[in-house]
């Protein structure tokens, strides 16, 4: 079955490459595939039709436009295919959705496969612990208000989000909190300043109840999002290999200890990278990428898409040409399970795709493994990867 899918699979992308005019209507290959039968050319002509000049890097449109004619109901229960979960942005990438609507249509069977039925791993959740200086610990699952000695008022009403407000001034020493994520786990904060901080798995963030001073300093362990209130005095995030300094912005800082980098993804206003070990400065402009290799030292800026980097925020994972050990350090810290490469050639591979992430790990796994030769088992907390 596996073999007959992907010679299927061969045909639809060179059908889609057609399409994109990544390859010419006249080559070869194409042409024995359009003369096999009057269906092809039937599919092929429809499909030309209904791609229009403004459609071809259009994802939305691509997918739409090739269920609509493969007589596929987008919105319904069985079928990878459904409720926008996996989507590709360019033409190259959106090869690898037509492989799954291709699979659907060749296999045509009428019920989810058995590897679908059953979940692996369920995803992560709003979770996170507030430690205070004291040693105290409360669960942010439970919700709860409480004013401190410093005047600070603390509350989590709002479900999966704690706030910080700071009340009358207080002749008091402020209170430094920590806001820790565990695995499998996500969380979001306002901090007095009106700041909105969005923590990933396995994160932490150390900060004041409220800002007194010239500067609006925390420090980071893990990755987090910030949205940034503007104010006169300066905005720094500390991690262990480098500092960012912001007045008002909208950015991500990937910094867990256990990477081999570092990356901080500018998506609106400036911000200012000061690195721990050299001491250089970096200014960076939207849309804009800082990477330290914290092995090499070696840095690296470019435009890119940050919609890469920030996907998590909006509930998505976001891959494109990726390494696979990559995508599965971030697989790890949410589904919160271990990795076992049983062949290690397995880490050269690359993928591209995305994901909502309330799905359970096995509907990513079985998108991988559709496209690729590889193969997947789990043993009690541990995936295996093999071919």
């Amino acid at each position: 079955m596996l073999r007959k899918q992907k010679n299927n699979i061969d045909k639809w992308k060179l059908l889609l490459k057609v399409l994109s005019d990544e390859l010419p209507e006249d080559d070869n290959q194409f042409q024995r595939w359009l003369n096999e039968n009057s269906a092809n050319k039937s599919l092929y002509k429809s499909l030309k039709e209904g791609q229009g000049d403004d459609a071809l890097f259009d994802k939305e449109q691509v997918f739409k436009n090739i269920s609509n004619k493969l007589s596929l109901n987008t919105t319904r229960k069985t079928g990878w295919h459904r409720t926008k979960w996996f989507k590709y942005a360019t033409s190259a990438v959106a090869i690898v959705a037509l492989f799954i609507i291709a699979i659907y249509h060749v296999t045509r069977e009428p019920h989810i496969p058995e590897a679908v039925e059953k979940n692996i791993f369920d995803p992560g959740s709003k979770k996170a612990y507030l430690l205070s200086m004291k040693g105290e610990m409360i669960d942010l699952s439970e919700s709860f208000e409480v004013k401190k000695e410093d005047g600070t008022i603390i509350s989590n009403k709002s479900e999966g989000m704690i706030s910080f407000e700071k009340t009358a001034s207080v002749n008091r020493k402020i209170e430094q909190q920590t806001i820790y994520v565990p695995k499998s786990g996500e969380y979001e904060l306002v901090l007095a300043d009106g700041s909105r901080v969005f923590l990933n798995s396995e994160s932490q963030l150390t900060f004041p109840s409220y800002f007194e001073g010239d500067t609006r300093r925390v420090e980071l362990i893990g990755e987090a999002y910030f949205e940034v209130k503007k104010e006169d005095k300066p905005f720094v995030i500390l991690t262990p290999e480098l500092t960012v300094e912001v007045l008002g912005t909208s950015f991500n800082i990937n910094a867990y200890e256990t990477n081999p980098y570092v990356n901080t993804t500018l998506v609106e206003g400036n911000v200012r990278v000061h690195l721990a070990e050299s001491q250089k400065v970096f200014q960076l402009k939207p849309e804009q990428n800082l990477r330290l290799n914290k092995l090499s030292d070696e840095v690296s800026v470019q435009q890119v898409n940050t919609d890469i980097y920030t996907a998590w925020v909006k509930g998505e994972f976001m891959f494109r040409n990726q390494p696979l050990p990559e995508i599965f350090a971030q697989l790890e810290r949410w589904y919160d399970f271990k990795i076992v490469y049983e062949n290690q050639d397995i880490k050269k591979m690359r993928f591209t795709g995305s994901a909502q992430k309330a799905k359970p790990l096995n509907y990513l796994l079985d998108l991988i493994t559709a496209v690729t030769d590889i193969q997947y088992r789990n043993e009690r907390d541990k995936i295996i990867l093999y071919k």
